[in-house]
Protein backbone atom coordinates (compact mmCIF):
# COMPACT_ATOMS: atom_id res chain seq x y z
CA UNK A 1 0.00 0.00 0.00
CA UNK A 2 2.80 2.58 0.84
CA UNK A 3 4.45 1.59 -2.49
CA UNK A 4 1.17 2.63 -4.49
CA UNK A 5 1.35 5.71 -2.66
CA UNK A 6 4.50 6.58 -3.12
CA UNK A 7 4.68 5.93 -6.90
CA UNK A 8 1.90 7.70 -7.28
CA UNK A 9 3.06 10.86 -5.21
CA UNK A 10 5.77 10.60 -7.68
CA UNK A 11 3.93 10.43 -10.91
CA UNK A 12 1.82 13.06 -9.29
CA UNK A 13 4.96 15.49 -8.98
CA UNK A 14 6.48 14.44 -12.10
CA UNK A 15 3.46 15.77 -14.42
CA UNK A 16 3.23 19.13 -12.57
CA UNK A 17 7.02 19.34 -13.37
CA UNK A 18 6.34 18.48 -17.00
CA UNK A 19 3.32 20.46 -17.13
CA UNK A 20 5.30 23.62 -15.65
CA UNK A 21 8.26 23.08 -18.22
CA UNK A 22 5.74 23.24 -21.02
CA UNK A 23 4.51 26.41 -20.10
CA UNK A 24 8.49 27.87 -19.56
CA UNK A 25 8.85 26.05 -23.30
CA UNK A 26 5.49 28.40 -24.95
CA UNK A 27 7.22 31.12 -26.91
CA UNK A 28 6.54 34.50 -26.26
CA UNK A 29 6.73 37.57 -28.21
CA UNK A 30 6.58 41.35 -27.16
CA UNK A 31 4.02 44.50 -27.96
CA UNK A 32 5.41 47.34 -27.54
CA UNK A 33 3.32 50.21 -29.61
CA UNK A 34 0.84 52.69 -28.75
CA UNK A 35 -2.69 53.40 -29.75
CA UNK A 36 -6.43 54.39 -28.54
CA UNK A 37 -8.95 52.70 -25.80
CA UNK A 38 -11.98 51.90 -27.65
CA UNK A 39 -13.53 49.99 -24.99
CA UNK A 40 -13.15 48.55 -21.20
CA UNK A 41 -13.44 46.21 -19.19
CA UNK A 42 -12.85 45.14 -15.81
CA UNK A 43 -9.62 43.45 -16.02
CA UNK A 44 -8.23 45.85 -19.27
CA UNK A 45 -9.31 47.73 -22.28
CA UNK A 46 -9.65 47.28 -25.64
CA UNK A 47 -6.96 48.99 -28.02
CA UNK A 48 -7.10 50.22 -31.62
CA UNK A 49 -3.24 50.06 -32.25
CA UNK A 50 -1.79 52.97 -34.80
CA UNK A 51 -1.39 50.15 -37.10
CA UNK A 52 -5.52 50.12 -36.95
CA UNK A 53 -5.48 46.77 -35.56
CA UNK A 54 -7.45 45.86 -32.10
CA UNK A 55 -6.22 44.33 -29.87
CA UNK A 56 -7.64 43.30 -25.87
CA UNK A 57 -5.00 44.28 -23.39
CA UNK A 58 -5.12 43.24 -19.73
CA UNK A 59 -3.88 45.20 -16.86
CA UNK A 60 -0.77 44.56 -15.08
CA UNK A 61 -1.21 42.36 -11.51
CA UNK A 62 0.22 45.35 -9.74
CA UNK A 63 -1.75 49.08 -10.62
CA UNK A 64 1.24 51.13 -9.90
CA UNK A 65 2.62 50.28 -13.53
CA UNK A 66 -0.74 51.89 -14.80
CA UNK A 67 0.14 55.98 -15.03
CA UNK A 68 -2.87 58.47 -15.66
CA UNK A 69 -1.52 61.37 -17.23
CA UNK A 70 -4.10 64.43 -17.55
CA UNK A 71 -5.38 67.79 -16.52
CA UNK A 72 -8.90 68.41 -14.32
CA UNK A 73 -11.52 70.63 -14.00
CA UNK A 74 -11.44 72.33 -10.25
CA UNK A 75 -15.62 70.16 -9.96
CA UNK A 76 -13.45 67.17 -10.24
CA UNK A 77 -11.21 67.58 -6.98
CA UNK A 78 -12.63 65.89 -4.12
CA UNK A 79 -11.86 66.45 -0.48
CA UNK A 80 -8.86 64.27 0.36
CA UNK A 81 -7.56 64.25 -2.59
CA UNK A 82 -3.34 64.48 -2.41
CA UNK A 83 -2.23 67.57 -3.86
CA UNK A 84 1.12 69.58 -4.50
CA UNK A 85 1.84 72.68 -5.57
CA UNK A 86 4.70 75.67 -5.22
CA UNK A 87 4.30 78.66 -4.02
CA UNK A 88 5.83 81.90 -3.08
CA UNK A 89 5.49 82.50 1.05
CA UNK A 90 6.82 85.25 3.55
CA UNK A 91 8.36 84.36 6.95
CA UNK A 92 4.76 84.28 8.35
CA UNK A 93 3.48 81.46 6.19
CA UNK A 94 1.33 83.94 4.01
CA UNK A 95 1.25 83.06 -0.03
CA UNK A 96 2.54 85.65 -1.70
CA UNK A 97 0.45 85.47 -5.02
CA UNK A 98 -2.42 82.88 -6.38
CA UNK A 99 -1.45 79.50 -7.37
CA UNK A 100 -1.39 78.91 -10.99
CA UNK A 101 -0.56 75.23 -11.31
CA UNK A 102 -1.24 72.27 -8.87
CA UNK A 103 -0.96 68.62 -9.50
CA UNK A 104 -3.27 65.75 -7.73
CA UNK A 105 -1.16 62.75 -7.22
CA UNK A 106 -1.33 59.37 -5.96
CA UNK A 107 0.97 58.87 -3.17
CA UNK A 108 3.82 55.77 -2.62
CA UNK A 109 6.89 55.07 0.35
CA UNK A 110 8.81 57.16 -0.90
CA UNK A 111 6.69 60.49 -0.78
CA UNK A 112 7.17 63.34 1.36
CA UNK A 113 4.43 65.36 2.51
CA UNK A 114 4.58 68.62 4.34
CA UNK A 115 6.66 72.18 2.98
CA UNK A 116 9.86 71.53 1.75
CA UNK A 117 11.74 74.39 1.03
CA UNK A 118 14.48 74.46 -1.90
CA UNK A 119 14.17 70.64 -1.74
CA UNK A 120 14.84 70.33 1.95
CA UNK A 121 11.88 69.38 4.17
CA UNK A 122 10.83 69.88 7.79
CA UNK A 123 10.33 74.01 7.03
CA UNK A 124 6.76 73.45 9.01
CA UNK A 125 7.80 74.84 11.84
CA UNK A 126 9.62 77.84 11.13
CA UNK A 127 6.97 78.67 7.95
CA UNK A 128 3.64 77.79 9.65
CA UNK A 129 2.09 79.18 12.93
CA UNK A 130 6.16 79.43 14.11
CA UNK A 131 7.97 81.70 16.12
CA UNK A 132 9.53 83.21 13.21
CA UNK A 133 11.35 86.88 14.26
CA UNK A 134 12.33 87.36 9.92
CA UNK A 135 10.95 90.55 8.68
CA UNK A 136 7.88 89.58 6.76
CA UNK A 137 9.15 91.11 4.04
CA UNK A 138 11.38 88.22 3.09
CA UNK A 139 10.22 85.73 0.96
CA UNK A 140 10.83 82.25 -0.64
CA UNK A 141 9.59 79.64 -2.79
CA UNK A 142 7.72 76.63 -1.02
CA UNK A 143 6.65 73.60 -2.51
CA UNK A 144 3.28 72.53 -0.35
CA UNK A 145 2.49 68.99 -0.73
CA UNK A 146 -0.70 67.92 1.50
CA UNK A 147 -4.50 66.64 1.67
CA UNK A 148 -6.91 69.01 0.42
CA UNK A 149 -9.07 70.12 2.56
CA UNK A 150 -11.28 72.90 0.61
CA UNK A 151 -11.53 74.66 -2.35
CA UNK A 152 -14.21 77.68 -2.56
CA UNK A 153 -14.33 81.32 -3.59
CA UNK A 154 -11.04 81.46 -4.80
CA UNK A 155 -8.92 80.15 -2.46
CA UNK A 156 -7.85 76.37 -1.53
CA UNK A 157 -6.95 75.43 2.28
CA UNK A 158 -4.25 72.19 2.35
CA UNK A 159 -3.55 70.13 5.31
CA UNK A 160 -0.61 67.59 5.85
CA UNK A 161 2.02 66.60 9.07
CA UNK A 162 2.10 69.86 11.17
CA UNK A 163 0.30 72.08 8.95
CA UNK A 164 -1.90 73.66 7.36
CA UNK A 165 -2.18 76.43 4.67
CA UNK A 166 -4.84 78.26 2.45
CA UNK A 167 -3.42 80.00 -0.52
CA UNK A 168 -5.66 82.13 -3.22
CA UNK A 169 -5.52 80.13 -6.51
CA UNK A 170 -5.53 81.94 -10.00
CA UNK A 171 -9.07 81.89 -11.76
CA UNK A 172 -7.45 79.39 -14.62
CA UNK A 173 -5.29 77.73 -12.43
CA UNK A 174 -3.98 74.72 -14.11
CA UNK A 175 -4.92 71.11 -12.36
CA UNK A 176 -2.87 68.37 -13.90
CA UNK A 177 -3.61 64.71 -13.11
CA UNK A 178 -0.83 62.04 -12.65
CA UNK A 179 -1.87 58.55 -10.78
CA UNK A 180 -1.99 54.94 -11.04
CA UNK A 181 -5.51 54.09 -11.15
CA UNK A 182 -6.24 52.24 -14.46
CA UNK A 183 -10.57 53.03 -13.41
CA UNK A 184 -9.59 56.81 -14.82
CA UNK A 185 -8.99 55.38 -18.01
CA UNK A 186 -11.95 56.26 -20.85
CA UNK A 187 -12.93 55.53 -24.02
CA UNK A 188 -10.82 57.81 -26.88
CA UNK A 189 -7.48 58.33 -24.04
CA UNK A 190 -4.11 57.57 -26.03
CA UNK A 191 -2.55 54.73 -24.14
CA UNK A 192 1.34 53.76 -24.33
CA UNK A 193 1.41 50.08 -24.11
CA UNK A 194 4.37 47.12 -22.68
CA UNK A 195 2.74 44.21 -23.27
CA UNK A 196 3.38 40.28 -23.84
CA UNK A 197 1.59 37.34 -25.61
CA UNK A 198 1.98 34.26 -26.47
CA UNK A 199 3.45 33.28 -29.92
CA UNK A 200 1.15 30.44 -31.29
CA UNK A 201 -2.44 32.83 -29.81
CA UNK A 202 -1.25 35.80 -31.68
CA UNK A 203 -4.40 35.42 -34.06
CA UNK A 204 -6.40 36.17 -31.08
CA UNK A 205 -4.97 39.44 -30.62
CA UNK A 206 -4.97 39.10 -26.69
CA UNK A 207 -1.72 40.60 -24.53
CA UNK A 208 -0.93 41.08 -20.62
CA UNK A 209 0.69 44.22 -19.70
CA UNK A 210 3.60 45.36 -18.09
CA UNK A 211 3.11 48.30 -18.03
CA UNK A 212 0.47 51.56 -19.24
CA UNK A 213 1.07 55.21 -19.69
CA UNK A 214 -2.54 56.57 -20.30
CA UNK A 215 -3.08 60.34 -21.59
CA UNK A 216 -5.96 61.62 -20.91
CA UNK A 217 -8.24 62.99 -23.92
CA UNK A 218 -10.40 64.89 -22.45
CA UNK A 219 -10.17 67.25 -18.85
CA UNK A 220 -11.89 65.20 -16.18
CA UNK A 221 -14.51 67.06 -14.95
CA UNK A 222 -15.19 68.36 -18.28
CA UNK A 223 -18.92 68.98 -18.79
CA UNK A 224 -20.07 69.60 -22.64
CA UNK A 225 -21.68 72.33 -22.98
CA UNK A 226 -25.39 72.44 -24.30
CA UNK A 227 -26.26 73.65 -27.77
CA UNK A 228 -28.13 77.15 -27.27
CA UNK A 229 -31.26 76.83 -28.88
CA UNK A 230 -31.38 79.35 -32.00
CA UNK A 231 -34.32 82.30 -31.36
CA UNK A 232 -35.27 82.14 -34.94
CA UNK A 233 -36.07 78.68 -34.34
CA UNK A 234 -38.45 78.89 -31.28
CA UNK A 235 -39.94 81.92 -33.34
CA UNK A 236 -41.17 79.92 -36.21
CA UNK A 237 -42.58 77.13 -33.52
CA UNK A 238 -44.44 80.08 -31.53
CA UNK A 239 -46.09 80.96 -35.22
CA UNK A 240 -47.24 77.84 -35.96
Amino acid sequence: MQRNLLALTILLATCTIVTAQQQQQIPKETLRTTGKIIGLFNAGYYVELDSGKKWTIFLPDNSQYVEVLGQAEPRWLQRGAFVSFAGIFNSKGEAQAPVKDMQVFQPNKETKLGVQADGIAGANKNLFGGNNTEPAEQTARFLVSGRLMNIKDGKMTVSGPGFQTTVPVDDKMTIRVKMNNPALARVGDKVELNAWYYTPRAQLMQAKATSLKITAAMKFGYIEPKEKADPKEDGDKDEK
